[in-house]
């Protein structure tokens, strides 16, 4: 007879460990299968042999399957956020007797390295922000049940609010875009109970580059860089000398671009540097998220005598590849 004795919480980051706990009476070899509990996708197997308990971590196995895929042209409002989880359940049956499967109950995994108080924002970065014309940004919420949130818009006219509600739980995903209310110069995002952020609209600088990444938390931060300190291509070329001379046959191309921040708060500068680790990172042009590869291996927080600024260097990415 097998029987799980422990198993996580409803709401596990996939970052931490994620610990079942499996008895066996008597001792024989069990297999154990984990898939998703919603669309019984097959996630991953393992095998215990003559094992009178069985301790495994399904967390690792859970993190390949999930990858950010931002979405681009999209208006203000709540987006679905079945990339960002995994609703995931184990069963364990005799190696010999399958039919005799014992099932744990499902268990909600989503993208961050330390579990947040519910409800929470799953974010990093400072909750008063900019925001200019023709740019998006995303909020992740950690909350179960309906959300219900406001969005207040201030400007020249005066003021107006729009409403909008999510049932997506537990992560709820709010993308805000500026054209939406072109007016503005201020927007304030209430999310009730949970917390709020508050937008001043103004333009970007003209060489400005927008990144966005994952971030530890769980969620898509995105940030404009207004400085492009300058931009390297390196060429390199297969030549081959014939009886004219010297030709080129092939040729590959590759640029890199150094961006700097504004000066920040330490706090501020923090949250940045997460995107030398991250394992997703974009620049987003003209409303399109396209992966690059940010070749900075250290970030420098702390200059003695000066204000925060993180200089990054970044090149592009032939294909978006999933965080294993």
């Amino acid at each position: 007879m097998l029987s799980f004795t422990t198993q996580p919480a409803d709401c596990v980051p996939a970052g931490q460990r994620a610990e079942y706990r499996l008895a066996c009476d008597p001792a024989q070899t069990a297999d154990i299968r984990i898939t998703d509990s919603q669309t019984d996708e097959l996630l991953g197997t393992k095998r215990f042999v003559d094992v009178a308990e069985a301790v495994f971590d399904v967390a690792p196995v859970v993190r390949r399957h999930i990858a950010f895929a931002p979405e681009s042209g999209t208006a203000t409002g709540f987006i679905a956020n079945t990339d960002r989880i995994r609703s995931v359940k184990v069963a364990a049956a005799p190696t010999d007797a399958p039919a005799q499967a014992v099932v744990s109950s499902a268990s909600v995994y989503y993208a961050a390295t330390e579990a947040a108080p519910i409800p929470s924002l799953l974010t990093a970065m400072p909750l008063q922000r900019l925001l200019a014309p023709g740019e998006q940004d995303e909020i992740t919420l950690l909350k179960y049940g309906l959300l219900r949130m406001t969005v207040t818009a201030k400007g020249p006219a005066g003021e107006r609010t729009q409403n909008y509600t999510s049932t997506s739980t537990p992560i709820h995903l709010f993308r805000l875009c500026a054209d939406d209310f072109p007016d503005a110069e201020q927007l304030t995002l209430d999310f009730a109970g949970v917390g709020t952020v508050v937008y001043t609209t103004a333009p970007k600088p003209h060489d400005a580059c927008r990144l966005a990444w994952r971030s530890r938390t769980g969620s898509l931060e995105h940030y404009t860089f207004p400085t492009e300190v300058c931009a390297t291509v390196e060429a390199s070329k297969t030549r081959i000398c014939g009886p004219d001379g010297y030709s080129t046959t092939a040729s590959t191309e590759k640029r890199r671009t150094r961006l700097r921040s504004a000066y920040e708060t330490r706090a501020a500068a923090e949250a940045l540097a997460e995107i030398v680790a991250s394992p997703q990172v974009w620049r987003v042009a003209g409303g399109r998220y396209e992966p690059v590869d940010v070749v900075t291996d250290t970030a420098v927080l702390q200059r003695q005598g000066v204000l925060n600024m993180l200089e990054i260097e970044i090149r592009p990415c032939k294909t978006d590849r999933p965080w294993r």
